[in-house]
């Protein structure tokens, strides 16, 4: 019984003009025609008790680039409407329509081919309004939310109920309001355009009204469908976003500007990296120069990172500013922000991690402390060593001791000091960037003649590849002068 024995599966050859070029002796015998429909378009079968089943297949068309189209339509064959499921495919660029009666019991098609089902299941149940108009703009269908948001209820001091919309000229019921819509509507009927999209602002709303035209590859216009949603609370979080950006541009030139007061001291290079993880960060560093001659550099990582991160650094450099040219040892130094920060901001949990070096006037010695931050590098003899680490965060609880350490040597080409934003990097399979990544890929920037950070950096984002980084990233790096 043709191509599918023991099924009722007519086949209909198109041409390339999409007629109907051969008819099958199954379709001739289920449907009850013959040759008469050689030479029609297939979309004049289409029924027109089932114009959303036109919509359909004239957007399925229209759209087709490869593989099944699979349609519930009622068709209009042999004198009656038949439900029907309708499967088209393209075989050597022209298509061929397979079709099944969907209108009996216990066929495969029954339940999905029921059109009003589609109608009510879909549509109306939509939270978009949704109306479609004939090539005169008379209203065809349309659903429940169209009618309320239009607000029809009471339009031009008239009370309409959803049934007095149907076959009523949408234009004639707009409001002198929506007069844009009005012309969108005109446009597309008159194939100015195609697609279009407006907005309206009435009763203190903002509705988005999207027009498009549904075309038939050979009967041209078949409706206009327009859609429409209220999008007065997406712009009220869009004008709130906005505010919000600026508010953070702002916020992130305050915190460039506080961080860019790093001084350059004499007989050192400095090289340094920041990269917050959103537009303002975690991250905090500076570089002063002391009565003595001492270069004194600070690092530290706020708990977190964005805004509250943010508004933390801002604190923590407020104390920060008060205590950094004492001439007591860095352990000393970060022992006294913790306690200023501990009982200033007691109530506000700032806490983070730190590290301080001084390096003595003559470049020789080198003291630090650390307060949980990853240790110090320092590149000595062609190797690199990491420094002691230890402590305890800094804002956790006050009369902290910190660790320090100290060694002297003439032979010291760059120290460097990072957040834990670098070395916690982590890949797809959750590896670490860590810090003998840094040390060798440092190592490798020296000998070639190149930059230090931005090697690391560019090791660091091939180490992600693609993978979004997890916190804020800082490297300060400081060299004596001439020494490579």
């Amino acid at each position: 019984m043709g191509e599918f024995p023991g099924l009722p599966i007519g086949r209909l050859t198109l041409d390339s003009q999409l007629r109907i070029a051969e008819v099958d002796g199954v379709f001739a015998q289920v449907f009850g025609v013959g040759n008469e429909l050689v030479g029609r378009a297939f979309d004049d079968l289409v029924s027109d008790r089932d114009p959303r089943g036109a919509v359909a297949l004239a957007g399925a068309l229209t759209r087709y680039r490869g593989g099944i189209v699979d349609l519930p339509l009622v068709i209009h064959a042999g004198g009656q409407d038949r439900v029907v499921r309708v499967r088209l495919l393209q075989i050597d660029g022209r298509f061929v329509a397979y079709v099944e009666p969907g209108d009996v019991e216990g066929t495969q098609t029954y339940e999905l081919a029921l059109t009003k089902q589609r109608w009510n299941g879909v549509l109306q149940r939509s939270d978009e309004g949704i109306v479609l108009l004939d090539q005169t703009g008379t209203i065809v269908l349309h659903n429940a939310r169209f009618f309320e948001l239009m607000s029809f209820r009471t339009a031009h001091g008239v009370s309409l109920t959803e049934t007095a919309l149907q076959r009523r000229e949408l234009r004639k019921l707009l409001s002198p309001d929506f007069g844009r819509v009005a012309d969108m509507i005109a446009q597309l009927a008159s194939g100015v355009v195609e697609e279009t999209v407006v907005r309206v602002d009435v009763d203190g709303r903002t509705l988005e009204f999207e027009g498009r035209t549904l075309r038939m590859l050979l009967r041209g216009n078949v409706e206009t469908l327009v859609l429409v949603r209220d999008i007065s609370e997406q712009q009220q979080i869009a004008a709130r976003d906005a505010l919000i950006s600026t508010d953070l541009e702002q916020a992130a030139r305050f915190q460039a500007a506080l961080l860019a007061r790093a001084q350059v001291p004499p007989g050192l290079e400095l090289d340094i990296t920041y990269r917050p993880l959103h537009r303002v960060g975690g991250d905090v560093y500076d570089v002063s120069l002391l009565l003595d001659g001492t270069t004194r550099l600070f690092i530290g990582d706020a708990t977190g990172h964005g805004i509250t991160a943010a508004l933390s650094t801002m604190l923590i450099m407020n104390q920060w500013d008060a205590i950094k040219h004492s001439l007591g040892s860095p352990s000393a130094v970060l022992a006294t922000l913790n306690d200023r920060v501990t009982h200033t901001y007691r109530k506000l949990s700032v806490m983070f991690t730190a590290a301080v070096v001084d390096i003595s006037r003559d470049r020789r010695s080198i003291k630090y402390a650390c307060g949980g931050h990853p240790s110090p590098l320092a590149c000595m003899g062609g190797k690199v060593t990491e420094l002691g680490e230890g402590g305890t965060v800094l804002g956790a609880a006050p009369d902290q001791d910190y660790p320090q350490w100290s060694f002297k040597t003439d032979d010291w080409t760059w120290l460097m000091m990072i957040t834990d934003g670098i070395s916690d990097a982590r890949d797809a399979n959750g590896d670490l960037f860590g810090e003998e990544r840094i040390a060798t890929v440092a190592l490798e920037a020296m000998e070639r003649g190149r930059g230090i950070n931005a090697s690391v950096m560019a090791r660091v984002d091939s180490h992600l590849d693609m993978q979004a980084a997890g916190d804020d990233m800082t490297i300060l790096t400081v060299r004596p002068v001439g020494r490579q």
